[in-house]
């Protein structure tokens, strides 16, 4: 997975910095390894939100109010 043109990609199409949109492509990517986490049990509704939140903070995304 080459995660320099997926930004790239991301960023023509949002009009955004590659940075914003690397960053845009962690915190998705931080969401599936969450999603699998929380699937499994491994953590609860509340731990879920707790490291989303922090996700948020760490990558910053740009379309965050998208994924709300």
């Amino acid at each position: 997975m080459d995660l320099m043109k997926i930004g790239a990609e991301i960023a023509e199409e949002h009009e955004m910095t590659i940075e914003q949109s690397q960053n845009e492509v962690h915190y998705k990517m931080s969401i599936k390894f969450l999603d699998i986490l929380k699937r499994k049990g491994i953590v609860s509704d509340v731990e879920y939100a707790q490291i989303d939140e922090l996700n948020r903070q760490s990558f910053s995304p740009s379309l965050a109010k998208v994924y709300v």
